[in-house]
């Protein structure tokens, strides 16, 4: 802060001069108190400068509507979102969030350094505040294989450089444990930086989370019931409350939640579709659904602000008060949550559901981004899965979640090789390595997602991104394949030798390069593409599709190296046998 900026704020806030900006007859929402009063917001130079009565250069009347603090997204993928970080921003700004703490390391396991600090540059300027974290697992595991390394050195430089909020996610947690040098390089930087370490706890036994927490890790968004919440929470940890596309852990967490523990509660989104964004929301969503679900609103908006600001150690926001920056909404009730105006820095940016503020152009991505699929020549061959016996590992989905069941069942095979089945809701899984021409093709069998023919593909695949594929025939899993080869990664919905929709990602093969507005309507396509294939879930199936190649989320999962059971962390046959590669 300039100190001129810092003197014309305390006469303002002394009454000796009047405020830039004064919203009288507002009720103010208290998160510190869990309550409201009535009172006058003075804002000078961008922050708030007094709570009470005064007088402003500008004056809005707002007739007793509500103000408070906008939205912190405590962790968020923008690439799910399949835009970059300038049309991301036209999203979510409407739905009263003026910061988010993104981790890019989707976009890193293509690109790498040049496309994490792409997204860093991406992110400058923007009315919506992006605090960008350093990847800290790229690749995830030893046991895919993805686009692009980031070394302890690279990660570290990201840091010391200041290019970034904080490490993100720890998700190899074996390297943790055992206490592997790169990783102890990663976290030691942070550290010595007192930046934020974020954490990825899935599964892990309290021996694990005791390691994590004397690692520095602090949060966590893979808590997935109310029993693994107390656990961190009683460990000193913040529970990141999570509601995506794929992952809804709300309904499990928030029993979890009380008086005297609220405080350790923030609301993140972690990936979340497009058109989901623009229809439901994003962490305004999550407010809503926890009012629903019995939480008092101001608690709800708490964790949705002041909450994610002490965890991520942004001291200036999430508060209606003296010295904290004027990013809030206006809303015309608490219980649903109705956003009639988001300011930021004391600036309108969105009055009446419509953004109204000038978002910059969007940045030229390297051009290595924009030709990321590049595989091997392959033919038929590469699909089959060839089975010595009629009992098979299957991959159980359930929609919702990106937790997976290992089961085993009886399953067709003709000429000893495993045959998709509707009736059984038996179908095949491809992975196929795309950045390296390696030739790779994972096979195995899913059960969960209920596709009556045809298949869909995607390039979106967590974390090494390499084109996964769900169909009943090898015909179309084929074609659905080729088709993402031939637009450079994307979403695609294939049936009987036809390409029914398709929605190009050709930065990356993870956002696209269209603006927003035309994304929506290729979504809308893609969707019309799944009724065609009889597809029925409410769930979309493709975020689903994504995660059924992350090695680190239980139990077994699909990479383009085969079938790997989580819980063991190892490569099995698909008749279950331990193998090694």
């Amino acid at each position: 802060m300039q100190k001129e900026s810092l003197q014309n704020q305390i006469a303002a806030a002394s009454k000796r001069k009047k405020a830039d900006l004064v919203l009288k007859g507002g009720m103010v929402v208290d998160v510190f108190n869990i309550t409201t009063f009535q009172a006058d917001v003075a804002i000078c130079d961008g922050m708030i400068i007094g709570v009470g009565d005064y007088e402003g250069e500008k004056e809005i009347e707002l007739n007793g509507k509500y103000i408070a603090p906008s939205f912190i997204d405590g962790h968020v993928h923008i690439e799910s979102a399949m835009v970059p970080p300038e049309e991301f921003s036209k999203v979510v700004l409407p739905h009263g969030v003026t910061t988010v703490i993104a981790d890019p390391h989707e976009i890193a396991n293509v690109g790498g350094l040049p496309a994490v600090q792409y997204m860093v540059e991406a992110s400058k300027g923007l009315p919506l505040d992006v605090k960008m974290m350093a990847p800290s697992s790229v690749p995830a595991t030893p046991f895919e294989h993805n686009g692009a390394d980031l070394s302890a050195k690279e990660v570290s430089q990201l840091i010391r450089n200041g290019e970034v909020h904080g490490l993100a996610e720890v998700m190899d947690y074996p390297a943790v444990l055992k206490g592997e040098e790169e990783m102890v390089k990663k976290l030691l930087a942070a550290h010595e930086n007192e930046c934020v370490i974020d954490g990825h706890a899935a599964g892990l036994d309290e021996t694990a989370l005791n390691t994590y927490l004397t690692a520095g890790i602090r949060n966590d968004h893979e808590a997935v019931s109310s029993e693994e919440a107390k656990q961190r929470i009683k460990r000193g940890m913040y529970v990141l409350m999570r509601e995506g596309t794929a992952a809804k852990d709300m309904e499990a967490l928030i029993g979890s939640v009380t008086p005297y523990n609220a405080r350790r509660f923030v609301f993140a989104t972690d990936d979340k579709h497009l058109d989901e964004l623009v229809e439901d929301g994003s962490i305004d969503a999550s407010v809503r659904k926890a009012i629903k679900l019995g939480m008092d609103p101001i608690q709800a908006l708490q964790m949705a602000s002041l909450n994610a600001a002490e965890c991520f150690g942004l001291k200036t926001k999430g508060a209606i008060a003296p010295g904290y920056e004027a990013s809030f909404i206006v809303l015309s009730d608490l219980k649903n949550i109705t956003i009639e105006a988001v300011y930021v820095k004391g600036e309108k940016v969105v009055e009446e559901g419509q953004l109204i503020s000038e978002v910059r152009d969007s940045l030229q991505p390297p051009e290595v981004l924009l030709s990321s699929v590049r595989m091997k020549k392959w033919g038929s061959d590469a699909l089959k899965l060839r089975l010595g016996s009629t009992k098979a590992k299957i991959i159980g989905v359930e929609l919702g979640s990106i937790v997976t069941k290992s089961l085993c069942e009886e399953v067709t095979v003709e000429g000893g090789l495993f045959k998709p089945s509707i009736e059984k809701n038996q179908l095949k899984l491809v992975v196929a390595e795309r950045h390296h021409e390696l030739g790779h093709f994972g096979v195995g069998i899913v059960k969960g997602i209920s596709l009556k023919q045809g298949a869909i593909a995607t390039s979106i695949s967590h974390d090494s991104h390499n084109i996964i594929a769900c169909g009943v025939d090898d015909e179309s899993l084929a074609q659905a394949i080729k088709e993402l080869e031939r637009i450079q990664g994307g979403l695609v919905v294939v049936s009987k030798g036809k390409v029914l929709a398709a929605l190009p990602l050709e930065l990356g093969g993870l956002m696209s390069i269209a603006p927003h507005e035309v994304v929506m309507k290729q979504l809308k396509q893609i969707d019309r593409g799944l009724v065609e294939l009889g597809y029925s879930g409410e769930s979309n199936p493709f975020l689903t599709l994504s995660f059924l190649a992350l090695p680190v989320i239980p139990s077994l999962k699909l990479t383009d190296t085969g079938l790997f059971d989580v819980t063991t962390f190892s490569h099995i046959s698909p008749e279950g046998e331990s193998v090694s590669l």
